[in-house]
């Protein structure tokens, strides 16, 4: 759901930074086009989206179905990149990449690789939360551009990973220590910046406290009286006060072959 996809996206861009020859230059959601990004910044640059993203459907079910989701990372350069080496004694250099075509499509090779590295491999925390939150990844898919715009020759390369996403708790109980969604969020509130956002998403993910048979009813996304003629409602007793179940008698040779019983 787009929680999940929220959540990803974040955790994505975090993991990113300072992992590839871009740097902290990683733009969550950009809404200039990469053109007018790079002329600006001329370094290397990434910019984490997420496009499409389709869930599998059940019944009602419109919250917790098999989501997918497109994540799309754009990387682009617009100048020489000198890339921190070694030379043949151990001692630290640098190797200038001229700003041509070859050397343009060997810093973007390069970078796509470290995107890569840097969204599978648990780098820092945030590389482990993006793990926690794609339990799968179904495509990826790389494509070339480039442009002159501007007088600013730069060349870019668009990486697509098509994955899956982990469902919110369900709606009325707070979420429980350990889980994925209590790491992120751990880690979401590390961050200054991501507080308010950590905050937003626990309310919303925990909602207004519920009952079990309650949250049930969410979940295949049916009315409360519907789950009641279904038998996963409250038990009442005869003065219509809701009872804890704690035992189901059968009778066949009764009048009423199915009898609660509760501890009194």
């Amino acid at each position: 759901m787009s929680l999940a996809r929220l959540a990803m996206r974040i955790a994505a861009a975090r993991a990113l930074k300072g992992a590839t020859l871009a740097g902290d230059r990683v733009f969550d959601s950009a809404i200039d086009p990469i053109d007018q990004t790079i002329a600006e910044t001329r370094q290397p640059i990434l910019v984490v989206m997420t496009d499409d993203h389709e869930a599998d459907i059940t019944g009602r079910d419109l919250t917790y179905g098999d989501a997918r989701c497109d994540l799309v990372i754009e990387a682009a350069i617009a100048a020489r990149v000198e890339i921190p080496a070694t030379d043949g004694d151990g001692n630290a250099t640098t190797i200038a990449i001229p700003h041509t075509d070859e050397g343009m499509e060997l810093v973007l090779d390069m970078i796509e690789h470290q995107v890569i590295a840097a969204l599978s491999r648990e780098r820092t925390a945030w590389s482990r939360v993006w793990m926690k939150l794609v339990p799968r990844i179904s495509k990826r898919l790389s494509r070339r551009g480039a442009s002159a715009e501007n007088g600013v020759r730069f060349a870019a390369r668009q990486i697509v990973i098509t994955c899956d996403l982990i469902e919110p708790p369900v709606a009325g109980a707070p979420i429980q220590a350990g889980t994925a969604w209590d790491d992120v969020l751990t880690v979401m509130s590390a961050d200054q910046l991501l507080v308010p956002v950590a905050n937003m998403l626990r309310a919303e993910i925990e909602g207004e406290p519920a009952s079990d048979w309650q949250r049930a009813a969410n979940i295949l996304g049916i009315t409360m009286k519907t789950a009641e003629g279904l038998g996963i409602g409250e038990v009442l007793d005869e003065a219509g006060n809701p009872v804890e179940l704690s035992s189901i008698i059968l009778d066949p040779d009764a009048g009423d072959p199915f009898m609660v019983a509760d501890d009194a």
